[in-house]
Parts: C-alpha cells; structure tokens; sequence
C-alpha cells in the first residue's frame, strides 16, 4: 500500500505541474470543449452536485454559474475538518465565501454526503481518470468517503479531465471510488 501512495503522490506532482504549465488558450479551449459534451447531459429538471473549479482545474472559474444557468439545482461541497463532506446549494456568487483551505464555499443550509442520493448526476474533482474508470483526486479522500455508500452508477459520477490526465492505468487503494464516466475535450467515455 506504501507504494501505490508513493506512486500516487508521485503522479500528483506531474499532473499539477503540467496543469500550471496550460496556457490560458489551451484551458479555454479545454473547458468550452467539456462544456459542450456536458450541456448533452443535462436537463433544466436536474439537481447535479459539482465542485467549483480552482486555478487550472478542468471547467474553468466560471463552470458553476454556466452549470447552473442549465440545470434546476447545484449543490456544491463544504469541507469539514474531520475529512468530510457536507453540501448546500449554489445560490450565486455573492453567497460563496472562501473557506480556510482557500476553496470556494457556500453559505447557507448545508446537508450530509447522503443527499448525493438525490442528484441526478454528481461532477466529481479528479487529478486523473484511468481506462478502468479509477479516479485519483488530491489526496484527501473527501469524495472517496462522500460516494461510497453510493451504489454503482446512482448516481452517476463523473469526473472532468485533461486529455493528459486520461490514463491507461492508475495506482489504486481499496477505498478509491470509481467513476461511471471521464469527460475530456473529445468527449465523455463511460464505464
């Protein structure tokens, strides 16, 4: 177990370096490409739990608002210090705040990693996605533990990544939670 952590940190080094290494114009294309496989899947009616993407992170700094601009509901995470997730609804931006980990954060009612239930689709933050459908994130194990009592595929998880980042095989432990599909630039592949 040792090495996979080892291998795992490892590979998050390379990622986040060639993340910070994207040009602007790489990004933008990028994320208008996501968005357009994306828009295929949603519907007005949905309630979809996202996560508001930092930096370089695949969806760009503006992907709540666009998502939420299609679909009925958004609800977002909020990290506890005990590695949890909780969730509260998008209710724009003047309702976020930056928590003490430097994310985006909502305010207002929050509820437990169970109302992940309820949501028609659940957009997962990933470093990397594997042909397997394994997702590594960064290293906390905040979703791992959020979706695990998820049964396979209700909802589905998806997670967003580069083309870089869509590997043929990744270093996994026991409570790595998989993902039902990888959303990149060519398209979504499902597992």
């Amino acid at each position: 177990m040792t090495s996979s952590i080892t291998a795992k940190n490892e590979l998050r080094a390379r990622l986040v370096q060639a993340r910070r290494e994207l040009s602007s114009e790489d990004h933008d294309a990028f994320t208008a490409a996501v968005r357009k496989h994306l828009e295929s899947e949603l519907t007005e009616s949905m309630t979809v739990a996202a996560y508001w993407p930092l930096g370089s992170e695949p969806g760009g700094a503006d992907f709540v608002p666009w998502l939420k601009a299609h679909v009925s509901r958004v609800l977002l995470p909020i990290s506890g210090e005990n590695g949890t997730l909780t969730f509260a609804e998008y209710r724009g931006k003047e309702a976020m705040h930056t928590s003490p980990l430097g994310l985006n954060e909502p305010q207002g009612p929050s509820f437990d990693s169970s109302v992940l239930a309820e949501c028609d689709l659940v957009l997962a933050p990933a470093m990397a996605v594997d042909a397997k459908g394994n997702r590594m994130g960064k290293g906390g194990g905040y979703y791992d533990r959020a979706l695990e009592p998820l049964p396979h595929g209700k909802p589905p998880v998806f997670a967003m990544v580069y083309p870089s980042e869509f590997l043929d095989e990744l270093p996994t432990e026991d409570h790595d939670r998989k993902v039902d599909a990888a959303v990149t630039a060519e398209g979504i592949t499902r597992f």
